[in-house]
């Protein structure tokens, strides 16, 4: 036992769960990480309102007791980077939101998603496994509004570039994660 700990500590795992909303993406990264002793939990939502109180109440319910809790009050690179001083596993809850709140704070794309690449080397170097929660907005109908277009075009590259780096893209729909990544094939 002791030497499967040891072994988990010095290997990085990166596992990104992509799929719709409610899709069971947040629950199935959570069963995940229950194995580790250390679990730090990287919250990229703000309570804003009402509805988003309630969402961060039913989230952190979720959660084991022993699971420490870091809030993205900034950049997620800080957080992260605070994550991984006492764990052995880290949840990323969610892309989806921390690109939002980016795109509030007038970042430029391309500085959003050079986050998202150093988010993932990050991870991939850290040692640790982490589990990237994100959602896929591309497979609906085209936005009306210009900021919705940008911002289903900008959470499709950075989860791109979270995908390229992780060892898993599971593809979650109803509850059920498919491995896309080991399904790839070269275009030619």
């Amino acid at each position: 036992m002791q030497q499967q700990k040891a072994a988990r500590q010095t290997s990085s795992k990166l596992i990104l769960f992509v799929g719709g909303a409610r899709s069971g993406k947040s629950v199935l990264a959570e069963e995940i990480v229950r194995q580790y002793g250390r679990v730090a939990y990287v919250a990229t939502a703000e309570a804003v309102d009402a509805e988003m109180i309630e969402r961060i109440r039913k989230h952190r319910e979720s959660r084991s007791g022993g699971w420490v809790t870091y809030e993205v009050d900034e950049l997620l690179e800080q957080a992260l980077a605070a994550a991984f001083k006492d764990s052995e596993a880290v949840i990323i809850d969610c892309l989806t939101v921390y690109v939002a709140r980016r795109m509030i704070q007038t970042a430029n794309d391309d500085e959003i998603i050079d986050e998202a690449a150093n988010v993932a080397h990050m991870a991939k170097e850290s040692g640790k496994t982490v589990v990237i929660v994100t959602n896929e907005v591309g497979m609906g109908i085209v936005p009306e509004y210009p900021s919705g277009r940008r911002y289903r075009d900008l959470l499709g590259k950075v989860n791109q570039q979270v995908a390229e780096v992780a060892d898993k893209v599971l593809f979650t729909v109803a509850g059920i994660p498919v491995d896309i990544k080991s399904l790839r094939t070269p275009i030619i």
